[in-house]
């Protein structure tokens, strides 16, 4: 095998988005319009690399470039749901630490996500795992409607039916314009679960980038704003990404806004083709509220592995020089 690594240009743009829309793995979070969203909102210093078996591109890594310790090294791109490394469907991972090794003659270090444990055992330098983390993916082949409402709860039931019967509606929101209660009630929620607020222009952006593909709804009732969701879609692998809320945390206890939400998005992703639903990324922590709640609508968690790869001695030996300091500190 000859591999070898090539930063994304002009000239190989197309060969990037041509990998991402054909492979299994690609997501529209690797394409590179969410790129243009990253670098215009938030001036990522992104890095974007092809990785080629001799002139064959057999995956692509998204990155962004940070400095820790004086050593330079990548990590994933920020804010995005799906941010690892795409790797065509017959890699032999055995083969990743030789990717790696690429890598290794600028940067010092790499953090990134994977959902395949299988390239961890591939690992020949020094790495630590991260915080796992995973998504709760709802499969909708195996857990349609019918039969997620038949597991949930009379009291689940009776708090989806609630909206219906004080005649609440759901309606989509198409112009940037329009965003202006769903983003006000998104920062209460992120506010009240101590969540990162995204600023209102990365939403703005998401809908001139992706016009065909942000769904953004909101429950109302005349003037009352009850909740909304944004997703972004996958049409092509049929998948329905719902990861952006707004809740008015100042209604009465007796709506549940999260729930319906949940409810008509599994819904509407159903009637429209989608296969899987994705609602976000979650610790495995079966005693968290918004666990149990996504839980109780058919998601699964996956995990997702985060790995820090250690490629060069001096950072290696830097790193261990700050856990020996970090853990004196703390005895």
């Amino acid at each position: 095998m000859a591999y070898s690594i090539e930063l994304l240009s002009e000239d190989t743009a197309d060969q990037w988005e041509e990998f991402n829309n054909q492979s299994g793995g690609g997501t529209p979070f690797h394409s590179l319009r969410w790129k243009q969203v990253l670098e215009d909102i938030f001036h990522s210093n992104l890095r974007y690399y092809l990785i080629l078996n001799e002139q064959e591109v057999v995956g692509i890594s998204p990155w962004a470039e940070r400095s820790a310790l004086n050593f330079l090294g990548l990590v994933s791109i920020p804010h995005s749901e799906m941010n690892g490394i795409v790797l065509d469907d017959t890699f032999n991972a055995d083969h990743f630490n030789e990717i790696l090794s690429l890598f290794a003659k600028k940067y010092s270090f790499l953090h990134f996500n994977t959902c395949n444990p299988a390239l961890l055992d591939g690992i020949r330098f020094t790495h630590v795992s991260g915080e796992d983390t995973g998504h709760m993916m709802t499969d909708l082949r195996s857990s349609p409607p019918d039969a997620i409402w038949a597991g949930l709860s009379k009291r689940t039931k009776q708090a989806l039916r609630t909206f219906e019967n004080d005649g609440f509606e759901v309606s989509e929101i198409n112009h940037p314009d329009e965003l202006d209660d769903f983003y006000r009630y998104y920062s209460g929620n992120m506010t009240h679960i101590n969540g990162k607020i995204l600023p209102l222009a990365f939403f703005e952006k998401l809908l001139e980038q992706f016009p065909d593909e942000i769904r953004v709804t909101a429950l109302t009732r005349n003037d009352l704003f009850a909740g909304g969701s944004l997703a972004l879609l996958d049409p092509a692998r049929k998948i329905y990404y719902g990861n952006y809320l707004a809740i008015n945390r100042d209604l009465p206890n007796r709506y549940t806004p999260s729930y319906h939400i949940m409810w008509e998005s599994i819904n509407w992703a159903w009637k429209n083709g989608y296969e899987k639903l994705s609602s976000g990324r979650q610790k495995l922590e079966p005693g968290n509220p918004r666990f149990r709640y996504k839980a109780k609508f058919g998601a699964e968690h996956l995990p997702i592995h985060s790995n820090l790869v250690l490629l060069s001695k001096p950072m290696l030996v830097s790193y261990k020089i700050r856990e020996m300091l970090l853990t004196n500190r703390g005895a």
